[in-house]
């Protein structure tokens, strides 16, 4: 086969797999860029939490969201906040973590994977923006967010 020829062939493999890949980071940018702008104020850089104000997410989440319901708490959360009284890792917060869903589906699914992914180390773990568009039509009561918080292993 021509060298020509080889190249015409591998070119669409190498474009297909930059994008993807460009995808990828992309998506991780987009989550970690999200993340600084949002949650740090709160969750503080790289999730290490903040004692009495919100609780670290960063190594704690790796159990939950290698699961489904931890997977769907985490969305739930995103989309629709979560208050009152909750213990992590031995301490204990009241607070409000308020609603996130002014953003867009995608951004809370980069937003998701980075907390997997970046936060906890889970690199076969993501969130699309489909799962958020079907989570968004979902309306839990506090108590339901707290049952699937307690389901998860949090």
């Amino acid at each position: 086969m021509k060298r020509s020829n080889l190249l015409n062939l591998a070119l669409p493999v190498l474009a297909a797999t930059s994008m993807a890949a460009f995808a990828q980071s992309s998506a991780t940018g987009t989550g970690a860029t999200t993340f600084t702008n949002v949650c740090v104020a709160c969750h503080q850089a790289g999730g290490a939490g903040m004692p009495g104000l919100a609780p670290a997410l960063a190594g704690t989440l790796a159990k939950p969201l290698a699961g489904d319901v931890g997977k769907r708490y985490v969305q739930l959360v995103l989309l629709n906040g979560l208050s009152g009284h909750i213990k992590s890792q031995g301490q204990s917060f009241n607070g409000a973590m308020p609603a996130q869903a002014q953003l867009d589906d995608a951004t809370l699914a980069a937003v998701a994977t980075y907390l997997a992914q970046d936060l906890n180390g889970l690199k076969d773990v993501s969130f699309s923006a489909q799962d958020f568009a079907q989570a968004r039509a979902q309306h839990p009561t506090h108590k339901e967010l707290r049952s699937l918080r307690e389901q998860s292993g949090l």
